[in-house]
């Protein structure tokens, strides 16, 4: 089994993270995508209030009919910050696949890549994959396995949560049961 890592805050997950896991399972021939919610992101401040638990509940909705996606709880079982090095020596213990697993971040996170905690080890683990995030144009970098040419989409969890507060729409935005979930909990108002 081809298995590539997708981690993520995921508050909320919405359409532009199922595309980037549809896009690279596909471009790069991956049997399953492993969404890997963060317990505490280490790379982006989120003061939303959600508890990790209710986040994964969204993403259990929103991943439900998707037999190629899995999801992998170890960040949150852990504690505290999330740091990528656990995520993936966690995924060897735990799984068979063949190869190194893929690992999926987008082109905001690759010129701070170097940072990262025990980053050559991370490295000599996995085969990184950037997608685009912020720039219609490859980043000139050494660092990824495979760069990833997918279209950007214009929807962030920033945007979705904002969106929220406002009271505006965010069907299409997000999976329809996630929708629901948001809507039904008061989540972001």
């Amino acid at each position: 089994m081809k298995l590539i890592v997708f981690g993520g805050s995921f508050n909320p997950l919405h359409t532009g993270h199922l595309f980037i896991a549809e896009e690279t399972r596909n471009e790069l021939g991956y049997d399953k995508v492993l969404f890997v919610p963060s317990n505490i992101s280490s790379h982006k401040d989120d003061f939303t209030g959600l508890s990790p638990q209710i986040r994964l509940e969204m993403l259990q909705e929103g991943l439900k009919n998707y037999d190629y996606f899995m999801i992998d709880t170890c960040d949150i079982d852990r504690g505290g910050i999330s740091w990528s090095i656990d995520t993936i020596e966690h995924v060897y213990r735990n799984y068979s696949f063949s190869g190194k697993p893929g690992f999926i971040i987008g082109d905001d996170l690759l010129e701070g890549f170097k940072s990262w905690r025990n980053v050559e080890k991370l490295r000599s683990l996995i085969d990184l994959v950037v997608v685009k995030r912020n720039s219609i144009h490859k980043i000139e970098s050494d660092l990824p396995d495979y760069y990833i040419d997918n279209s950007i989409l214009p929807v962030s969890s920033t945007e979705i949560r904002n969106r929220v507060k406002l009271g505006k729409t965010i069907r299409h935005l997000v999976p329809e049961a996630v929708r629901l979930k948001i809507l039904q909990n008061g989540y972001y108002r």
